[in-house]
């Protein structure tokens, strides 16, 4: 199952099949837990004050998160995932109210336990420079980015970035 529409591109198809040999060139997707991207998850989740933090992998039909601070499932059905929007977006994706978004009204993670509303996310890049999955920070009532935050968010998630290569 791709997460590609059934009428995409020729090019799009092989540019998904590209970035998933480079997820997979992680050797991350269903490894252990490993204390140098805990750090991370654990230090977003204080910094910004949120329910969960996230360091994610996206997978061909899943997302797996790799590192987590919150009350989210370790994988994730493609089709949920928020991160897998923020993938396709170069700056980053911020959702102030996730239930506000035609987008992510309806995800089960939304209008089900944990009722997340806040969204803020920024694409990880992996091996080739392929995005392989995302940084991000979710809370269960609305909010907004400052600028600085933003900029601490690409900071963490560049620290994401060297040690998900250094692996790769």
């Amino acid at each position: 199952m791709s997460a590609l529409p059934q009428g995409s591109s020729v090019a799009a198809r092989a540019k998904e099949r590209q970035r998933l040999r480079a997820v997979d060139r992680t050797r991350l997707l269903d490894s252990a837990d490993e204390e140098r991207f805990d750090r991370l998850t654990r230090l977003a989740q204080r910094s910004f004050g949120v329910l969960t933090a996230v360091i994610s992998l996206i997978g061909e039909d899943r997302q797996f998160l790799k590192s987590f601070v919150g009350p989210l499932p370790r994988n994730v059905a493609r089709e949920f995932s928020v991160c897998d929007t923020a993938l396709r977006t170069e700056g980053g994706l911020v959702v102030p109210d996730l239930r506000s978004d035609v987008r992510f009204r309806d995800n089960p993670f939304v209008v089900g336990p944990p009722f997340l509303r806040f969204y803020a996310g920024v694409p990880l890049r992996g091996p080739g420079g392929w995005f392989v999955g995302s940084m991000c920070i979710l809370d269960t009532e609305p909010r907004s980015l400052e600028h600085e935050d933003h900029t601490l968010l690409r900071c963490l998630a560049q620290e994401a970035e060297l040690e998900l290569n250094d692996v790769a």
